[in-house]
């Protein structure tokens, strides 16, 4: 995993779940794995006037080890396995939605970050549009898969982008 600065990095997991900033501010209940209830009315409004293609940049934290709720019947495993469970549990319902992964790799360096970010995982998954972005996410296949994408993420961030190119 890269990180700007390994000693930072060290101190702030013991305690990154107090830590945890909220997409919105309404408590400790949404973390930056989720998209929040305000982003989600914002898509969904973009949507209707929007249909141009979009990109979702995903920069990824994942943890040592999955953390899956007390209920969950899933088997102990990595993080890292469980964002394959994600990846293989999510792939049909993308490929239904039109997405392709553009690009997906591992940062090597963070020459502009804060001292303690770290991301060891990014990936670019182009959509048709965000109405297609939306479908896919509200689908019960790809609801069962994000429980594998919470339990093996410890922090992520996802930017929506449009082209800019005439």
């Amino acid at each position: 995993m890269l990180s700007a600065n390994s000693d930072a990095s060290q101190r702030s997991r013991g305690s990154s779940k107090k830590n945890f900033l909220t997409l919105i501010s309404k408590g400790p209940s949404l973390s930056y794995y989720e998209i929040g209830p305000d982003q989600l009315a914002a898509m969904e409004k973009f949507a209707m006037t929007n249909n141009d293609p979009i990109v979702m940049v995903n920069l990824m934290k994942v943890r040592e080890h999955a953390e899956y709720g007390p209920d969950s019947l899933a088997d102990p495993c990595s993080g890292s396995e469980a964002m394959d469970r994600y990846r293989h549990g999510s792939a049909e319902v993308r490929k239904q939605s039109g997405a392709k992964i553009v690009w997906r790799g591992e940062p090597t360096l963070l020459p502009i970050a804060p001292k303690d970010e770290e991301w060891n995982s990014v990936v670019l998954v182009s959509y048709p549009n965000t109405a297609a972005y939306l479908k896919m996410r509200s689908t019960p296949e790809y609801q069962a898969a994000r429980l594998h994408r919470q339990a093996g993420l410890d922090d992520s961030r996802l930017l929506m982008c449009i082209p800019d190119i005439e």
